[in-house]
């Protein structure tokens, strides 16, 4: 069985590669790129198994500062107007509606590094409620485990679980499916705890960028939207 770790990880993606035209992940080429352009911009270097996936509780200041305002306060043509919309109490509400999570999840690694699953597309980082979720599971018939799609299955077997996938279309069948580890369940209930340590942790840094981007009063909800 596996001893695994989960690893908070933001995409550092928008505003800082998103005009770039980049070749397949894994290329040894633009896999450097993206890391010398994600630390030229300020920000902490990338997890080993992903070129823009940046640890969270890595990220502070200035360089989290900019990738905040460049995911949650640019997409839409009004979005100029949304830190002061969230300023103000009588429309703060309303925009925290707005405010989308930080793309990211969380990496899914062995004690020694070796990376076991990524976090999908439309992952974020309150998705370790999936993997509180899926400790609770105990039925050999898998169960989704959401990480953003492509996303994982989990079945349970008294103290183990098993992971496998990915998969995008429900459960297919068990030989379709390969196997990616076999867990024991205490060792990824510790795994979930020390990731939920590391995202508050990573919650401090929110709020104290997110009180000079709109106001000590409106950083906690706000810096709870960009968790997820």
């Amino acid at each position: 069985m596996e001893d695994v770790r989960l690893v908070p990880v933001v995409e550092a993606y928008t505003g800082v590669l998103d005009d770039a035209d980049l070749g397949p992940i894994g290329e040894p080429r633009w896999d450097a790129y993206c890391r010398e352009r994600i630390v030229a911009a300020g920000l902490p270097a990338p997890v080993a198994a992903h070129p823009w996936l940046v640890p969270a509780v890595e990220l502070r200041g200035a360089g989290l500062a900019r990738l905040v305002l460049a995911s949650a306060f640019a997409d839409e043509p009004d979005d100029e107007a949304l830190p002061d919309r969230l300023r103000d109490p009588a429309t703060r509400q309303d925009a925290l509606e707005e405010v989308p999570a930080l793309s990211g999840g969380y990496v899914l690694e062995t004690r020694e590094g070796r990376c076991l699953a990524l976090p999908g597309c439309c992952g974020d980082l309150g998705d370790l409620d999936e993997w509180r979720t899926a400790l609770r599971h105990d039925d050999p018939a898998p169960a989704t485990l959401w990480i953003g799609h492509p996303w994982l299955l989990v079945s349970g077997d008294g103290s183990v679980l098993t992971l496998s996938g990915p998969v995008e279309d429900g459960a297919a069948p068990a030989p379709v499916v390969a196997r990616i580890a076999r867990i024991a369940r205490n060792t990824l209930t510790e795994a979930v705890a020390a990731a939920d340590r590391e995202v508050e942790r990573f919650a401090g840094h929110l709020r104290a960028v997110c009180a000079d981007l709109v106001g000590a009063e409106a950083a906690p909800p706000v810096a709870s939207a960009l968790i997820g």
